[in-house]
């Protein structure tokens, strides 16, 4: 009785191998819809795709290898486009090389003459490179290939020789057109001004503003009560900014003159009037007096008078007297 109980179980176990086989050939039917054959013209293959076979990793793209000539071609179309971010160095190199074209192109279109045996007036990069050796131009193996792509802004793979006269031109009005549509798009962003902070209560303050072109005024400042006297210790001489405003005059002629009345006024002449009274708010520009560079300023002669707070002190109301004749 054990012997058939044990034959029945490995019929039992064949049955469902052999289900097992039938359940994965059915699952392999269900995996595997669509045509039986697969076009062996198109990536695309049933057969062949890795995901199917092994179930593991995706297909890559194989990279297409450079060779040794393309390699040094890419490197060198970087180092050119890292010479163009500097604005200031490409645009000498472009003035120095259109004056050197400008002369040495009678001897150059002979030399590419040569070199050009179909008579086309053009010769391919490489050939220009040799020439430009032969003629022993004054650069590198990167200015050289800048140079050529210059000349080259197609990158047609040829440069047009009989065009040497007009040297780089077109290369300057290029980037001349560059740098003006770079202006054009720039587009105006308000923005609130920050100003920075007081580092004892926090607050914010204001800062004078810095001229970028500032004018200098040589200024020959003269207290109007001791005019006469020279050698006064009142009279200033002070090379201010055109943009100094009459207010800034005044505190620098305390600081100068320790005078400590607030009633400082800036005149014209000596007259005092009202009309020779210069606003304090106004700059020395604003009235009328510009400046000029720092080593040619502009000459000028104010003078200045002050009232003071007191007056009933003999002592503070002294200068009133000097200069004045007196009557016996």
């Amino acid at each position: 009785m054990p012997k058939k109980g044990s034959k029945k179980g490995t019929k039992k176990k064949k049955k469902t191998g052999a289900a097992g086989h039938k359940s994965a050939a059915s699952d392999g039917e269900d995996k595997f819809e669509g045509p039986a054959t697969a076009d062996p013209s198109t990536l695309m293959s049933r057969v062949q795709t890795p995901t199917e076979k092994g179930g593991k990793g995706k297909k890559k793209g194989k990279k297409v290898k450079l060779s040794k000539s393309e390699k040094v071609h890419e490197k060198l179309e970087k180092a050119i486009a890292k010479l163009k971010e500097n604005e200031e160095y490409y645009d000498s190199f472009v003035d120095r090389m259109h004056r050197w074209l400008v002369e040495q192109a009678p001897a150059a279109i002979e030399l590419f003459k040569m070199m050009d045996v179909g008579g086309e007036g053009a010769v391919t990069h490489d050939e220009f490179k040799s020439g430009l050796f032969d003629l022993q131009v004054p650069l590198t193996s990167i200015e050289t290939h800048l140079l050529t792509r210059l000349l080259d802004p197609d990158d047609t793979g040829e440069v047009d020789y009989t065009v040497l006269k007009q040297g780089l031109q077109l290369a300057r009005e290029t980037f001349d057109l560059e740098k003006d549509s770079e202006f054009e798009a720039i587009t105006l962003i308000i923005t609130r001004r920050k100003f920075p902070p007081c580092p004892c209560c926090k607050m914010s303050r204001l800062e004078p503003t810095i001229e970028s072109i500032p004018r200098y005024i040589a200024l020959e400042l003269r207290m109007v009560t001791f005019d006469n006297f020279k050698d006064y210790p009142g009279h200033l001489d002070l090379l201010v900014h055109a943009h100094l405003p009459v207010c800034g005059l005044i505190q620098m002629v305390i600081e100068e003159t320790h005078i400590t009345s607030s009633k400082i006024s800036i005149f014209r002449d000596k007259s005092r009037s009202r009309d020779s009274l210069l606003p304090p708010k106004n700059t020395l520009c604003e009235c009328g007096f510009f400046g000029d560079s720092r080593n040619d300023p502009e000459e000028l002669l104010l003078y200045y008078d002050y009232s003071v707070e007191f007056t009933d002190c003999p002592i503070l109301l002294c200068d009133h007297y000097f200069g004045q004749k007196v009557q016996v």
